[in-house]
């Protein structure tokens, strides 16, 4: 991640447009009969499209909202970036309206609202206070450019401290150069400290909010840091920002699948596939799996088929069978594991896929069949264990379904305690049913001690 953002003082001869604006005002007052003002008068000023838009303006002005900050949320003209100040005004070269309105006013006070070339005006006359802490506000940000442009030439170099240094005294003279908070997020991750990354790039998002690059550097951060909502929320954003931004719809897609939303992943994943010219069997399988989680029959059969027309092998019927199943279409899965049993029969998944569909389509003595044979040939997997012991409670064979369960217990104390237990607990309602009441007893005794274990 290198550093590229060196700092464009955006806005420095913005003045000049804005003052060409005022002299070529279509519309010309006549010049109001006051004193002319004094020459060289440092002014600021607000340009909206109508005269209502400056009148609710000028209402959050009076609730407080400082004259600076509404014309860096609400202007359309070029000297936004600088909050308005245009420095030292010659009256003489202004237009006629604009000319009126500023013999009108006293230094610290708002202008009337007057036509200008894009819209409506109004220019706040500064007092000679305000003044000199704007020039020497331009002075610290004169410096902190500086700063800034050492500081990105010493991170580009490899030298990580010194450039840690001169950008965290430029951000300090200057808080809103928002390129220096940019690199300054940028070195602090390229020296390990994630947290304090995330917390410098979000100030860069606060002043910046439409910056896309900095969306998906954070979003990556946050994903990192495991924060996945934050991350979901930053890449979101970032696809508003750049709708055609194949890598924003893709990470998008991750951070919804790590913070446990499927659905929202399936849509994001979608769109990352509508995005690109080329197929990508991972992005396939990525979709497929959550497609499978969201429950999204369709969506998982349009990915699995997609994966069976790039890659052979069982796994491609594996695949397809499983869409098939959720999406209800029972016989044409039960046919794909058939495919995809001929081609690996010591498949333990094909196996007991198939007898999930036979299963499914009510014929259960051939679901026992191969779930048995997925059992044998992966003994260590509680889940067949399971599926078969189900299997022989509805074929009415209570024994042969409390040995496959109570085997299944013995597998599952490997894999995981929480499953254990649970299995326990599905082992003594078997027990309960077979009129075994002390065994059911034990077993429960059993599932609460591998809880609280």
């Amino acid at each position: 991640m290198g550093l590229h953002r060196v700092g464009c003082r955006r806005g420095t001869n913005s003045w000049i447009l804005v003052l060409t604006a005022l002299i070529s005002v279509a519309t010309q007052l006549p010049v109001w009969a006051e004193t002319a003002p004094p020459r060289s008068v440092p002014i600021r000023i607000l340009v909206l499209k109508t005269e209502d838009e400056v009148r609710a303006a000028l209402a959050d002005l009076g609730r407080g909202i400082p004259f600076e900050r509404l014309v860096r949320q609400l202007s359309i003209g070029p000297e936004r970036e600088r909050g308005g100040y245009l420095g030292r005004v010659d009256p003489a070269g202004l237009s006629a309206a604009a000319k009126a309105a500023l013999a009108k006013t006293p230094p610290g006070r708002i202008s009337p609202i007057f036509p200008a070339e894009n819209g409506f005006a109004v220019i706040q006359v500064l007092t000679s206070r305000e003044e000199q802490e704007l020039e020497e506000k331009d002075h610290r940000g004169a410096e902190a450019q500086e700063l800034l442009q050492r500081g990105t030439s010493l991170g580009q170099a490899g030298d990580l401290e010194a450039a840690e240094d001169l950008l965290r005294l430029a951000t300090e003279l200057k808080p809103d150069l928002v390129d220096a908070h940019y690199n300054l997020a940028i070195i602090y991750r390229r020296q390990q400290k994630l947290d304090a990354a995330i917390a410098t790039m979000t100030r860069v998002i606060l002043l910046r909010p439409e910056d896309y690059d900095a969306h998906m550097r954070l979003g990556a951060w946050q994903f990192e840091r495991g924060q996945y909502a934050e991350s979901c929320a930053m890449y979101e954003k970032a696809a508003i920002l750049r709708m055609d931004s194949r890598e924003a719809w893709l990470r998008l897609a991750q951070s919804y699948d790590a913070a446990g939303r499927a659905r929202a992943a399936v849509g994001a994943f979608r769109r990352a596939m509508d995005l690109q010219d080329f197929n990508d069997p991972a992005l396939d399988r990525a979709l497929l799996r959550v497609a499978i989680q969201a429950q999204d029959g369709p969506t998982a059969v349009l990915a699995a088929r997609k994966l069976q027309a790039l890659q052979s092998g069982h796994e491609s019927f594996l695949a397809l069978g499983e869409a098939l199943l959720l999406n209800g279409d029972v016989d044409a899965s039960i046919q794909e594991y058939q495919k995809a049993v001929a081609l690996s029969p010591n498949s333990a998944a094909a196996q007991a896929g198939l007898g999930t569909a036979y299963d499914k389509a009510g014929q259960v003595d051939a679901a026992v069949e191969h779930s048995l044979r997925a059992m044998q040939l992966e003994p260590g997997n509680p889940a067949y264990y399971r599926q078969l012991a189900s299997l022989y409670e509805r074929q009415g064979r209570l024994d042969l379904a409390i040995v496959a369960q109570r085997d299944g217990v013995t597998a599952a104390l490997v894999a995981s305690r929480i499953l254990a237990a649970q299995m326990s607990d599905e082992l003594a309602a078997l027990y309960d049913r077979a009129g075994m009441s002390h065994e059911a007893a034990q077993e429960r005794l059993r599932a609460q001690s591998l809880r609280t274990r």
